[in-house]
């Protein structure tokens, strides 16, 4: 078990980043390195504890906790992580082209000229 307490102890430096960055609106970018950070130290975790459950007497609920907050991490990683890329390519946020807020472009059969 020694050798979780140093995995554990790293992964919560790293939630407190995330925590920090969240709390004062970091730029998605960092936000997403970040997360990624933080969720890697969840899989060390995780690969841990697969591997030494047994010999270290570690129940199974501990690692389906873990694997589901992973999970959650995973998602909310995808998520920062698309905004960070949609900014850095001036990707815009919604709909674009010529429209006047109806459905149809403007200068179309349908639309306003």
């Amino acid at each position: 078990m020694a050798g979780f307490i140093p995995l554990r102890e790293e992964a919560e430096r790293r939630s407190r980043l995330v925590k920090a960055a969240g709390d004062r609106h970091a730029p998605p970018d960092e936000a997403c390195k970040l997360i990624t950070s933080f969720g890697q130290a969840e899989l060390k975790m995780i690969k841990y504890i697969d591997a030494n459950a047994a010999s270290c007497g570690i129940p199974m609920q501990v690692t389906d906790q873990l694997k589901n907050r992973h999970s959650g991490t995973e998602g909310l990683q995808n998520k920062a992580c698309a905004l960070a890329r949609q900014m850095l390519h001036g990707e815009p946020g919604g709909p674009t082209g010529d429209f006047d807020g109806s459905d149809h472009p403007v200068g179309s059969p349908n639309g306003p000229s």
